[in-house]
């Protein structure tokens, strides 16, 4: 018994006329009696009765009819269902990114792209996270494209798309909100808002202590960029940050870091051995390409 076994049984079913089933079938008549009478040797039973030239279906062929139309019915529709997500005009995108990304890069970039008429019906699924929570989500198949540090391995590629400057932030009336520079070991001896472990930055964060030999004083440990800032508004730290977009909505003092040196890149990455839908496809390169 096979999936074309079952679509002939149901166009008989419903038309009741070999003919008729054979022309919508396009087969020819014997093909499809031949497919039906197969159909009821594996099954053992006779499915349609005899009338005239024509046939009536019996009650085990309605039987079987009830059971086999809504699985048919739920297959034909998941496949139309699947070739609109891969549709290269119309499929959908599943798009992760980094938090500090959310307010500005991520909806220019989706504008511009969008903005390509080819490409104005393709739909966008969207999630923000920590770089360890888009990496746990690659590794599940959640989504097929992201903006995040540097997560190359275990089947992922990441291609350095931008640098993102990093900065130190205090409030507006902190002894360092008069400087326009600052060598970060001048910072050493005040209170950091820090990320938290799952962060992408943390690890850059202490790489830059630890190059310059000093364990910073940790007064918090927060998830995003915005609530980062907002502590240090509130005067509960200093921090250091991404130049991110909205930065200067916050009575923060922004503070550019001189020494030590750092390089903090943000990446565009995807598994490298995952199929990739042409949406998906030609999302990628339009961002390797502009």
């Amino acid at each position: 018994m096979n999936i074309n076994q079952l679509q002939y049984f149901c166009v008989l079913a419903e038309t009741e006329h070999y003919t008729k089933a054979a022309q919508l079938l396009a087969i020819t008549q014997p093909s499809l009696t031949h497919s039906i009478k197969e159909l009821e040797k594996e099954l053992g039973v006779c499915l349609f009765n005899k009338q005239g030239r024509n046939v009536k279906i019996n009650q085990y062929g309605y039987f079987l009819y009830q059971q086999v139309r809504p699985i048919l019915t739920s297959l034909e529709n998941t496949k139309s269902e699947l070739q609109l997500l891969i549709d290269p005009r119309k499929g959908t995108i599943n798009l992760s990114f980094l938090h500090s990304l959310s307010q500005y890069f991520i909806p220019r970039l989706i504008h511009d792209f969008l903005q390509i008429e080819e490409n104005s019906q393709i739909n966008f699924n969207l999630h923000q996270g920590t770089t360890k929570e888009i990496k746990e989500d690659f590794q599940a198949n959640k989504i097929d494209i992201a903006f995040t540090s540097n997560i190359e391995g275990e089947g992922i590629t990441s291609i350095p798309i931008m640098q993102q400057e990093l900065l130190l932030i205090t409030p507006i009336d902190h002894p360092l909100a008069d400087k326009q520079e600052i060598d970060l070991a001048e910072a050493a001896k005040y209170p950091f808002i820090f990320y938290e472990q799952n962060s992408g930055l943390r690890p850059i964060l202490d790489s830059l202590f630890k190059s310059i030999d000093v364990k910073p004083t940790i007064a918090y440990e927060l998830a995003d960029d915005g609530t980062v800032c907002g502590f240090v508004a509130a005067n509960l730290g200093i921090a250091i940050v991404p130049n991110i977009f909205g930065l200067d909505r916050f009575p923060v003092k922004a503070i550019k870091i001189i020494n030590p040196h750092y390089e903090r890149y943000i990446y565009l990455s995807y598994c490298t051995h995952k199929y990739m839908s042409p949406p998906v496809t030609k999302f990628k390169d339009f961002i390797i390409n502009n």
